[in-house]
Order: C-alpha cells, then structure tokens, then sequence
C-alpha cells in the first residue's frame, strides 16, 4: 500500500465518521424532541428517525473499517448497511412531507436527509475501494437524490485546456453547482456580462489574454469586483502565487490539487456571498425602515408644532416660546388661550416616552383643552381642570401611558395667577425686583390614581414679572463634567439670563438664551427629550 492509498484511505475514514456523526447526532436531538410535542404521530416519526440513524453506527463503523483494512465489505454488510440508509431516508422524506408550515423539527429533519444522503454519495464514490463496483446498483433497488453543496452557486471555469476544464466542471456540478466553462479570458468576459455568476475558478497559463491579465480587467470591472476568483495553476512559483493574491484572487491552487479542498474553498466563498447578501438586505430594510420612520418622525413633529400657539400680545401680556422636538420625539405640549375677556389659561404637558404614539396622545389631550371639549370642567378652576383630565385619561387606558402638566388661569383685572401642578417641574415667576419664585405643585402624575386630588394655589402677579414654564427635557441633561443638572443650577442660569436680557434694550426673550447655554453646558450636541420652554411677559 502506498503513501497515496492511505492518504486516500484516511480522508475516506475522517468524512465518513464525520457525516456518520452528523446523522447520529442530529437523530439524537429529534428522538429528544420527541417528547416535546404532543402530536403523537409526530412524535413517533421523530423517535422513529432518531432510531434509524442511531441503528447506522455500528454497520457503518463496520464497512468503513473494511475499506481502510482493504478487505473490503461482505455483501451482507453492505446490503445491511444500504438498507438501513434508506429506511432512514424513507423515514425523513416522509417527515418532510407531513411536516406543517413552520414545524420547528424539520430543519434538524432536513439536516439528517443531507447527511445520510452525503453518506450513501461517499460510499458510491469510494467504488471498488469500498468492494463494490462502479456501476452497481443500489441495494433494494431503490434511488438517492443527489447530493448537494452546502451551499449551491453559479461558477465559471476558465482555462484553455479542455480536459482541465471537464474535470473541474464535473467535480463542481457533483457538488450541485451551476458551471458554465470559458477556453479563454475574452470568451469569459463574454459569458459574465450574459449571466450573473458568484465563483470563477482561473488557470493562469492561457493564450491571448493569461490569467494575470483576466484579474486586472476583472478589478477594473466595477460590475464585477464582487465576483470571487480560485486561481487554479500549474505554476507553483511564490512569486505568481502573490501577484494573483495582489490582483484579487481569493485563492491559488496547484494543479494537482485535492477536490474536496477546493470545494471547501467554494463553500466557504459563497457562504461569505449569502452572509453578505443577507447582511446587506438586512442594511436595507433597516436604513429604508429608519428612512421611513424619521420622515413619520417629522411629520408628526410638523403635525405638533401646528398646533403650537402664536406669539401672544393680549392685555399687557406678551408670550415667546421655543420647542424643540427630540429625534424620537417626546410627547411635549403647550398652549395658551382666553377663557373669557379677563382670563387667559396657560398650560404646558408633557406625556411619558417617545414617539409618534406619545405625540399622539399629547396633542389629543391639547386639542381637548384648546378647544374646551371637556365636558363639566371650569376652565378657569385649575383643579377642576386636572382633576377631569386624571378621571378621563387613565393610564391602564392609554398602553400605560401617564403625563404631567401645568395649568394655570392668569386673571388679567386681579393681577393673580391661579395654578395646579400634576407631577410637572415648577413654573418659575420672576418679579419685576429679579427675585425669583418657584410655582410648585403638590398633585400626582396624570392617570395613575383616579381618585388623586390637587391642589389650586395663588400667586399675584406685579407689572414687570416674567413667568417661565419648561418641560423637563430642558433640564435633566447629562453635563459635559459627568454629572447631571442641578435644578439650582438650572434656575441660577436662567436667572441669570432673564436679567442679562432685561438689562439689555435690544434683547426681546431670553428664552433663546437659556436654550443655547444649557446645549453648550450638555455632553451631547443633541438632546434626548423634547425641549419646550415658555415666556410670559407682563406689562408695567
């Protein structure tokens, strides 16, 4: 026995237990899920299966035994062992067949099919080496489908030699590829602009145009850069081996190489294709998918900033405001109007989350109250007002959604400010002297408890004062130190702003202000929340 022979003999040993280990393992795992469905006919074709293929090791250990001793197999042997292998495929084609849409057993069935199948396939090929001829049928009579690749591709063979060109091509398609074959490199540009193909396998010797010159004009081919290329040559020189390298071959084979390397080499290439292929389907869908939702995104803050008011000049009082809605969208709100023709009602809310179904429940909840369609509501009692909108908008009713809001009633004769908080930051009221007062609430979040009473408080109002209402976006940031915002830092900075622009003749709202310092202040260029801030002005 050569060197040759045992080097064949021990391949033909390591596939065989390996493909053997692959029907016996994956037969395990069905016989073990087949207690796990309650289809009883299910169940026993699962159990079934994993009995069949367990019943294989010993005949087969058998038979590969046989080939590598060189004795070769009895005929009972092999009979045994090919009627075994087809009571097995009998069993998984009909599990196939009866397998229901989605049956999460059938890929492990579909597993065993191919690996008893690249069995009997291994067997066939071993031919007299194995004690049977090449032309001998099946035991029983019966056919195998053929084997497949693990992964089935289009392929071009490219080389000048006929007899090379066969024997690449009959290795490939037994593989279960699709090979077309090319004499020369322009006849091979000719093909590839008729038919899409994943794999060319090259020789680099050929007339007219060499191997060398195929791969620079196949990289300078932007329609072909991702076709991969096996060099497969004569030439065993390292230089010719690192120019095709350099040229964009995936990989150089000498001639006399084993075909189970180069159909490893195919199978790990177009595994890499279907990889990338689902990968960049899968950046498609997300990138058309984020596209989609950014501009639905923009809509509805579009739909949100129509609702906003406008500046507001009504009996002394003059109002500015900033919003600024977040990349995701938050469920920010706010709105001022007249109650009657001495009351205007002020309010700022602001739903939990982000996104468009916060945005959507914030604005129902503003429309409501612009357009005074809660029903048995004194819009000038801000209790009343907040004690409705908790009855009405319960969170087990709104996906377990809640919100905070400000409300108040400014009484324009009176000079007082009424106003009820529902878990929502402090309005902030500056005097006309810069002291600064802090319009603190006592009432719960809006829809967490029905029952939730709040409280209605008073403020007087001097000519001069200034009132600032803001969601909590403006406030909760991250600052570059590490840190998060302290409220008394927020409310010293935009004091300090509200006096910088009340001392200063051309500054009509600090408001801008207060929002570009806290950006430069947060650690990130954008803010992660809804920013809504709100100034009311009232006249000497």
């Amino acid at each position: 026995m050569n060197d040759r022979t045992d080097d064949a003999r021990a391949r033909f040993r390591h596939e065989a237990r390996t493909i053997l280990n692959h029907v016996v393992g994956f037969g395990e795992l069905l016989s073990g899920d087949a207690g796990m469905t309650a289809d009883p006919a299910k169940s026993k074709a699962l159990a079934d299966i994993g009995k069949a293929a367990a019943s294989l090791r010993q005949p087969v250990l058998e038979y590969v035994g046989s080939v590598i001793d060189g004795s070769g197999p009895s005929d009972a042997l092999r009979g045994q062992v090919y009627e075994r292998i087809y009571d097995l495929v009998s069993l998984v084609q009909a599990a196939k067949r009866d397998a229901s849409r989605g049956d999460r057993f059938i890929g492990d069935v579909r597993k065993v099919h191919e690996a008893v199948n690249s069995l009997a396939a291994l067997f066939d090929e071993a031919g007299p080496a194995a004690g049977k001829d090449a032309g001998e049928a099946p035991a029983g009579g019966r056919s195998l489908e053929p084997a497949k690749a693990a992964r089935s591709g289009r392929i071009l063979v490219v080389d000048d030699d006929s007899f090379n060109r066969e024997i690449l091509a009959r290795h490939l398609e037994r593989q279960g590829h699709v090979v077309c074959q090319a004499s020369n490199g322009r006849e091979a540009f000719t093909i590839l602009s008729e038919a899409p193909f994943e794999v060319i396998v090259l020789d680099i010797m050929m007339p007219g145009m060499s191997g060398f010159q195929f791969l620079e004009a196949l990289r300078e081919d932007p329609r072909l850069r991702e076709v991969s290329t096996i060099v497969v040559s004569a030439l065993d020189d390292p230089v010719s081996m690192a120019r095709c390298i350099e040229l964009g071959a995936e990989d150089y084979l000498i001639r006399d190489f084993d075909p189970i390397l180069l159909k490893a080499r195919i199978d790990s290439l177009l595994e890499k294709k279907e990889y990338k292929r689902q990968n960049d389907a899968a950046l498609r869908r997300l990138v058309e998918t984020q596209e989609r939702l950014a501009a639905e995104l923009r809509d509805a803050a579009s739909y949100v900033r129509s609702l906003l008011p406008k500046r507001l000049r009504w009996r002394g009082v003059s109002a500015d405001w900033e919003f600024i809605p977040s990349l995701s969208l938050g469920g920010d709100c706010f709105y001022y109007h007249r109650i009657d023709e001495r009351r205007l009602a002020i309010y700022l809310l602001d739903v939990s989350g982000h996104g468009i179904q916060a945005a959507l429940l914030s604005a129902t909840i503003m429309n409501m109250l612009r357009g005074l369609a809660l029903g048995g509501v004194d819009y000038g009692s801000p209790s009343s007002v907040l004690s409705r909108l908790n009855r009405s908008f319960r969170i087990e009713d709104q996906n377990n959604m809640y919100f905070t809001i400000w409300y108040g009633v400014y009484d324009a004769q009176a000079r007082t400010l009424l106003y009820a908080s529902a878990g929502s930051p402090p309005a902030i009221l500056v005097g006309p002297d810069g002291a600064v007062s802090e319009l603190v609430g006592d009432g719960p979040v809006i829809g967490v408890d029905e029952g939730a009473s709040f409280s209605e408080l008073e403020s007087s109002v001097s000519p001069g004062s200034n009132l600032y209402l803001f969601s909590d976006g403006l406030f909760e940031i991250r600052t570059k130190a590490g840190g998060m915002l302290p409220w008394e830092s927020f409310v010293e900075l935009l004091e300090a702003h509200h006096l910088e622009c009340t001392a200063s003749p051309g500054c009509l709202s600090p408001i801008k202000r207060i929002v570009d310092s806290i950006r430069s202040l947060s650690s990130k260029a954008l803010f992660d929340d809804d920013i809504s801030i709100v100034e009311l002005a009232f006249d000497e």
